[in-house]
């Protein structure tokens, strides 16, 4: 069982890292984005799962394995419910600005992951990840925001 969860988990973790950069890339509507995203959740899905399995064999080892899977499947389910559910109170197109940050924090999350695994757990690669991708997702979140159209507040002056 062991071995099995290894290899999910590892097939998983290359699947979505693989798909990261074509599913961010593609564009933003019905389609290939839809598409790779899908396949992109289930591999989040699927890493996820195997993390919490293979926490049960070692927890003592493998608690920080246990936590990104928590917060990634965390991540996954916000972010494509904000996609499939597009609520209204958010202005807009504020949709979109909870789905990048959420769904960009799983790929912050899988080369966390990668890195940390690289690196047998050095401290940098447990925080270079978040830092780098934070800053990458700030600037896209900017980018969406400035894209929203404006409100004109008309106020009538006496």
């Amino acid at each position: 069982m062991h071995t099995l969860l290894v290899v999910v988990h590892a097939a998983s973790g290359t699947a979505g890292l693989l798909l990261a950069l074509p599913v961010l890339l593609a564009p933003k509507r019905r389609g290939r984005h839809t598409l790779l995203g899908r396949i992109y959740a289930g591999a989040a899905v699927g890493l996820s799962l195997s993390a919490f399995g293979l926490f049960a064999f070692d927890p003592a080892r493998l608690w920080g394995l246990a936590v990104l899977g928590a917060l990634t499947l965390g991540w996954l389910v916000g972010g494509l419910w904000f996609a499939r559910r597009r609520p209204r109170g958010l202005g807009g197109r504020g949709w979109r600005v909870w789905h990048l940050n959420l769904m960009g924090s799983t790929v912050i999350a899988f080369v966390t992951g990668f890195a940390v695994q690289m690196t047998d757990g050095n401290l940098v690669a447990w925080l270079a990840p978040t830092v780098i991708g934070s800053a990458l997702i700030a600037r896209t979140t900017a980018r969406e925001i400035s894209r929203a159209p404006r409100r004109i507040v008309v106020s009538s002056a006496a």
